[in-house]
């Protein structure tokens, strides 16, 4: 029975140690290809940013706000770490994978809306793939388990992968050099959102709801405590979103109104384009809540020449 006991210990172990070796191979191999859903992290990790101003916020930040744009009109460095599709606390989870590898920003561009103020407390969402590998960062499993991620996630290797067979094929091919995989690759962390105008979606709704949640407006207001700490200057901009969404989210009044209370609190401004001439026409987007790249572009020169009336 002894001799059975050594033989099972001994096969746990080795299999333990193969799957190690598979969710490592897996898990550079993912932070090695050219994806959206990727560069950023791997840019943050190797530490060489160290951006005067940062961009944040959900997809609306990833895809609205050009950063060599803002680079060029106001002299200062920039980057864009928007994530697509999820709400203020892993926004900044992201953020504090930036400061474990790089110097603190002077400024943040923090996108903001309706969707904003919320707090995901599940894991495994849209997109999730790309937060896999973070485990190979200490303070990052700490971040994990904040958004959801429970100790089998973190600590048994492959357990989070479950599900996930296309990423995994695609690391493991990046990380043995078999393929190498490019998909809409970013650029200082933007990516573009160039499709034609759909208007399906917007049309099949007759009411939008803009809420904010009692965790999420928590979570905020002690991360933006904790960057006034710190000296890190916070603005809040709401990106041009099409008119025929705005008018037809309820609660938006009350959602600005906070908004507003907070930038002034915090010295600061919230930028609302909600109301731009840009919104006006399906032209400058591709859905409802994206613009399409000329628009951005145009966007992109007007928020950097009113950040230097705010740095002046």
């Amino acid at each position: 029975m002894r001799k059975f006991l050594i033989k099972i210990a001994i096969f746990a172990v080795v299999l333990y140690g193969l799957a190690w070796g598979l969710d490592y191979a897996i898990s550079n191999g993912l932070y090695q290809m050219d994806d959206y859903r990727f560069m950023s992290w791997r840019d943050i990790g190797e530490g060489n940013i160290n951006a005067d101003i940062l961009i944040m916020g959900n997809s609306r930040a990833l895809s609205h706000f050009e950063p060599w744009t803002i680079d060029s009109i106001t002299g200062m460095s920039c980057y864009n770490i928007g994530l697509v599709g999820y709400p203020i606390n892993v926004e900044v989870m992201k953020y504090n994978y930036y400061r474990l590898h790089n110097a603190k920003p002077k400024l943040i561009i923090l996108q903001m809306d309706y969707l904003t103020l919320q707090c995901l407390s599940a894991p495994h969402q849209h997109q999730s793939e790309q937060f896999l590998p973070l485990i190979y960062d200490a303070p990052m499993r700490e971040e994990l388990k904040r958004v959801g991620y429970n100790p089998l996630d973190i600590y048994f290797p492959m357990v989070r992968y479950w599900g996930y067979q296309m990423v995994v094929m695609q690391g493991l091919s990046e990380y043995l050099g078999l393929r190498h995989h490019v998909d809409r690759p970013t650029r200082q962390g933007l990516f573009y959102e160039t499709d034609p105008w759909n208007g399906a979606e917007l049309a099949k709704m007759d009411t939008i709801h803009a809420t904010i949640d009692k965790d999420g407006k928590a979570f905020f207001e002690h991360w933006m405590q904790t960057c006034s700490d710190e000296g890190v200057k916070v603005l809040l901009v709401n990106s041009p979103m099409y008119i025929g969404a705005t008018n037809k989210t309820v609660g938006l009044d009350e959602v600005n109104a906070y908004f507003d209370s907070i930038a002034h609190i915090y010295n600061t401004e919230y930028l609302d384009y909600s109301h731009d001439d840009i919104c006006n026409d399906t032209a400058n987007f591709v859905v409802s809540v994206h613009m399409n790249p000329k628009a951005t572009h145009r966007f992109s020169i007007d928020v950097a020449n009113r950040l230097l009336e705010e740095l002046k």
